[in-house]
């Protein structure tokens, strides 16, 4: 098992217990302008959302980038009703295994505020 991406725990060599396997992480230490440096540097090519803003590029709603997550989905409301679709799928088994929905899993929409880290008005 591995702390996530950007844990501070991180080292440039880790073991990960699971597979027994040692994993490099060559630029753990590199912050956003070394790696500028390197891709303009060397004419490397990067996604033009990069250009348009974007710090962390990935799954549309992920919830590891709450910051814009949330205009994200309003931006690709099809995207959107995809979440939804699935939260509720996923109430419904909830409910069909005896599993709680009470509070946030509620609904599909209050499962998307808690996806979103949006505090309940």
């Amino acid at each position: 098992m591995l702390n996530y991406d950007n844990a501070e725990k991180r080292r440039m060599v880790e073991h990960c217990i699971r597979t027994g396997k040692a994993l490099v992480n060559p630029i753990i230490d590199w912050d956003e302008s070394d790696v500028w440096e390197f891709l303009n540097g060397n004419g490397i090519e990067h996604c033009c959302l990069y250009d348009q803003g974007y710090k962390r590029l990935g799954c549309i709603g992920c919830p590891m980038n709450t910051a814009a997550a949330a205009a994200d989905l309003e931006k690709y409301p099809e995207y959107k009703r995809l979440y939804l679709k699935a939260f509720e799928r996923m109430i419904e088994k909830r409910k069909e295994r005896g599993l709680g929905v009470e509070g946030k899993w509620e609904t599909p929409e209050k499962v998307m505020k808690w996806w979103l880290c949006i505090e309940d008005e």
